[in-house]
C-alpha cells in the first residue's frame, strides 16, 4: 500500500529517530507530538523512603515505566539504589537504555508490553524468588494508568508512586495541519492514547474529521480498542511499540 502522508505522533526523540528510519520512503512525514516533557524533582522524603527500602531485604522492585522514567529518573535515584533493587522495564527500548547506563534489567516483557504484560511477567517470577519485595517503585509521570499500581497491590506489593517527570502540551504547527487536511493517503502512527484523545481535542475539527478517514497503525492490542472509538478507515497492527517493529509493519502494508 502507498501512502503520500505518514503522520508520527510519537514523542520527539523517537519520532525524529522513526522519521530518520522513514526517510526512503516517498511518503511526506508529518511529525506531531502531543506533549513536551520536562524534569520532576523527587522530595528528600522519597529519596529517603528509595534508601531505606534498598538497605533492606528483599530488595526493592523499580519499574520504568518508559523512556522518559529512564531519561529523568536515573539523575535523581541514587546509584546505590540502582544497583540494590530489583529494576523492571515496561517495553525493550526502555531496558535498553537501562542497559547502556550500565543497569541489570531482571524483568520486562517478552512478548507485549503494557501493564498486564509486566503485572504477568511478574506473577510467573515469583514462584522461583525467595518472596515478594516488601515495596514497589513505579517510576512515571501523573496522568497514567492506574492497572500496574493496583496489579502490583494484588501481587502482594507495597507500591509507590515515583513521578519524575511531567508533560506539557506541545505546539502544534499551521503547516503540519494543513499537510493532514491535504494528504489523499493518509497513514497516522500511534503509540499512546493519550496522545490519540489529546490529537482529538486539539486539532481543528475539519483536520481531525479528515485524519479519522485515514489509515491508522497502532502498537497493542488495547490501543486497538481505543482507536476503534474514533472509527478511522482501517487499523494496523505492529509486532511491538519499536520503531523497528512499526517500521515492518508499515513496509507489509
Amino acid at each position: 500500500m502507498s501512502f503520500s502522508h505518514i503522520l508520527i505522533t510519537r514523542p520527539r526523540q523517537e519520532a525524529l529517530e522513526l522519521a530518520e528510519m522513514l526517510a526512503p520512503s516517498e511518503a511526506e512525514l508529518i511529525i506531531m507530538p502531543a506533549y513536551e516533557f520536562y524534569a520532576s524533582p523527587l522530595f528528600a522524603d522519597q529519596i529517603n523512603q528509595l534508601q531505606q527500602a534498598a538497605a533492606g531485604f528483599p530488595a526493592p522492585l523499580l519499574i520504568f515505566t518508559s523512556p522518559r522514567a529512564v531519561e529523568y529518573g536515573l539523575g535523581q535515584i541514587p546509584t546505590d539504589v540502582l544497583h540494590r533493587s530489583q529494576l523492571a522495564a515496561i517495553g525493550p527500548t526502555t531496558a535498553r537504555l537501562l542497559e547502556q547506563a550500565g543497569l541489570s534489567v531482571t524483568l520486562q516483557p517478552r512478548q507485549a508490553y503494557s501493564s498486564e504484560d509486566l503485572l504477568k511477567a511478574l506473577a510467573a517470577q515469583g514462584s522461583s524468588r525467595e518472596g515478594p519485595a516488601s515495596r514497589a517503585f513505579i517510576v512515571t509521570a501523573p496522568g497514567g494508568r492506574t492497572a500496574l499500581q493496583e496489579g502490583l497491590q494484588a501481587l502482594g506489593y507495597e507500591p509507590h508512586m515515583l513521578m519524575v517527570y511531567g508533560s506539557k502540551s506541545a505546539a502544534l504547527a499551521p503547516g503540519d495541519i494543513a499537510a493532514i487536511e491535504k494528504a489523499e493517503a493518509l497513514l497516522a502512527v500511534w503509540t499512546s492514547a493519550n496522545t490519540m484523545n489529546a490529537l482529538s481535542q486539539r486539532l481543528p475539527a475539519p483536520c481531525w474529521s479528515h485524519l479519522c478517514r485515514s489509515e491508522w497503525l497502532v502498537i497493542s492490542e488495547r490501543l486497538r480498542r481505543v482507536a476503534r472509538a474514533f472509527s478511522p478507515r482501517h487499523i494496523h497492527l505492529a509486532d511491538g511499540p519499536t520503531n523497528s517493529a512499526i517500521v515492518a509493519a508499515i513496509q507489509a502494508l
